[in-house]
């Protein structure tokens, strides 16, 4: 099913506009700790700055500390503060908005006060605050949209108008200024279209184990229902052999009464010696198996199995004669005479005379559209549960699934003591790549290098999108020497890839490589952060290397 977003506010529309108030309560749910966080270390990063214009203004620092420690600080601590509110959910993007604006106006304002070249250059911070601003304050698409254009007005207004700014300076400053807004508000409503995509999915999931619940609950209401029915059959044929034992006339009636009901029902009714023979069908039978009276009776009731299943039901009913269980309920496939296959629901009875165990008596239901059902649900399942986890464009595992599998490796090796190592890869100088030849070859790269990957691991080994071309290999039962192997297999393949989209001309990319053993009782996030280090080790080093520890 494909979801409805308006195109320019990105809200659900149409069959999906219920989804957008469970939305907003979500998306504020898992931004709120991330947003007092950034609230802080924005506040930080704006004062850091002031020593920036102690160097380079000496005359108009007081003034310009007075805006970004009395004015624009002080409001974004108090921000921080705000958000522990529980009042904050109802206004948060219109203050965040506000906020924005405000920090980009305070540089905006410092602008206007620093002399000629200084306010040349100043326009920087607010590429800095824009960035801030689209990728890291949760701030709604159409609420940092407005906030951006805003900031870039007021500085257009100050650069114009109020302390001018020379053309050629003018014109080169609003080049990256627009750039920046541009490049911020597209990064910031794919976010966001990509969380409210995330969320949509969750929520088709769900519906579907919902459904999937509600449908087994029906099934097995309904095989209650059957099994009293059957039940209830069986009960009157006990009632009728014991009435044989009275009298002959009643053993006929109870006779003509069973056969009238085995003869009329739409279930399949049977009885087989203790051998496993037929020596009763009823017509439902014959209709269902195709096979004449004449060439079922005698037959034996195993051969009509499905071959796959034929030991399983013989362990099955072997059971239940030697433990002589009365009563069993089974599912199996059947082939019928021209070859086709379907599914039985079946009650099986031991059928008992003087204490002996003389064959078996069943009453059986065709359930093939049921199993068809199951089976369907349980692929709907799969298809919905590999989406959540699997990264679109490379094919391996996203971030979400390498944090819940590296934590259930590290919970198992805990427990039965082997080795676990884990790689971290980043392509050098990728950046280089997507501004020369654009990003959609930047993509076709990205898919390459997951096929390399996968073509140098283990059955046991899986690989994982980290996030932009950093990807994450984890490698259970291996020690750090045999990673290394890993490792130097995965940069030698890549290093024969051709990554060029111009004939006559190659190109060829490298990856810098950190890993790492697993070390007793260290916490996840250390020993990721450790091995992601010695990655930025390979880096420094000249790049195209494995940095091991």
């Amino acid at each position: 099913m494909n979801v409805k977003f308006h195109p320019l506010t990105l809200k659900f529309t149409g069959e999906f506009s219920h989804l957008e108030e469970p939305f907003q309560n979500y998306y504020y749910q898992e931004s709120i700790a991330q947003l007092r966080i950034v609230l802080i270390l924005g506040a930080l990063a704006y004062s850091l700055f002031g020593m920036l214009d102690a160097l380079l203004m000496p005359e108009q620092k007081y003034t310009l500390w007075l805006i970004r420690f009395i004015v624009v600080c002080c409001i974004l601590f108090g921000a921080a503060l705000a958000a522990f509110s529980s009042q904050f959910k109802s206004y948060m993007h219109p203050f965040l908005t506000g906020l924005l604006i405000l920090s980009g106006g305070g540089i905006v304002w410092m602008i206007a006060i620093a002399p000629p070249p200084f306010n040349y250059y100043y326009y920087a911070g607010l590429i800095l605050v824009l960035l801030w601003g689209y990728s890291f304050l949760c701030v709604r698409f159409l609420w940092s949209s407005f906030a951006g254009l805003a900031i870039v007005l007021l500085y257009e207004i100050t650069a114009i108008w109020i302390h001018p700014i020379p053309p050629s300076v003018l014109l080169s400053n609003n080049f990256f200024l627009l750039s920046g807004n541009i490049v911020g508000m597209l990064s910031c409503y794919v976010m966001e279209f990509y969380v409210r995509r995330d969320f949509f999915m969750q929520q088709q999931l769900e519906i579907e184990k919902d459904n999937f619940q509600k449908m087994n609950q029906e099934l097995e209401e309904r095989v209650r229902e059957r099994t009293m029915d059957y039940q209830l059959v069986n009960k009157a044929l006990q009632q009728e052999v014991a009435g044989h034992r009275l009298a002959e006339q009643s053993l006929r009636a109870s006779e003509e009464r069973y056969r009238a009901l085995v003869e009329n029902a739409s279930d399949m009714v049977f009885r087989t010696d203790r051998k496993g023979f037929f020596t009763f069908v009823n017509v439902s039978t014959i209709l269902m198996t195709g096979y004449d009276e004449d060439e079922i009776i005698g037959k034996r009731y195993i051969d009509i199995i499905h071959p796959s299943m034929r030991e399983q039901t013989v362990k099955f009913f072997d059971n239940q004669f030697v433990k002589k269980i009365k009563n069993t309920y089974s599912e199996f496939p059947i082939i019928k005479k021209d070859g086709s296959e379907i599914w039985l629901g079946q009650n099986a009875q031991l059928i008992i005379e003087g204490g002996k165990i003389m064959g078996f008596q069943a009453v059986s239901r065709d359930i093939t559209e049921r199993k068809k059902l199951e089976k369907d649900l349980k692929e709907s399942e799969e298809k919905y549960r590999q989406l959540s986890i699997i990264d679109d464009l490379t094919q391996l595992y996203n971030a979400r699934h390498f944090h819940s599998q590296i934590k259930m490796e590290i919970n198992r090796l805990e427990r039965y003591d082997y080795p676990l190592t884990l790689l971290l890869l980043d392509l050098d100088d990728f950046k280089v790549f997507n501004d020369t030849y654009g990003h959609i070859e930047g993509d076709q790269v990205l898919m390459r290098l997951g096929r390399v990957i996968k073509r140098c691991l283990r059955k046991a080994d899986s690989a994982y999108r980290y996030g932009g071309e950093e990807f994450t290999v984890i490698l259970p039962m291996t020690t750090g020497p045999e990673g290394i192997v890993t490792a130097e297999r995965i940069r030698e393949e890549l290093s024969k890839e051709d990554f060029s989209p111009q004939p006559g001309k190659n190109v060829y990319l490298t990856v810098s490589i950190g890993l790492s053993q697993y070390k007793q009782k260290e916490s996840i996030r250390d020993f990721v952060s450790r091995v992601d280090q010695l990655m930025y080790q390979s880096k420094k080093n000249g790049k195209d290397r494995i940095s091991s520890g």
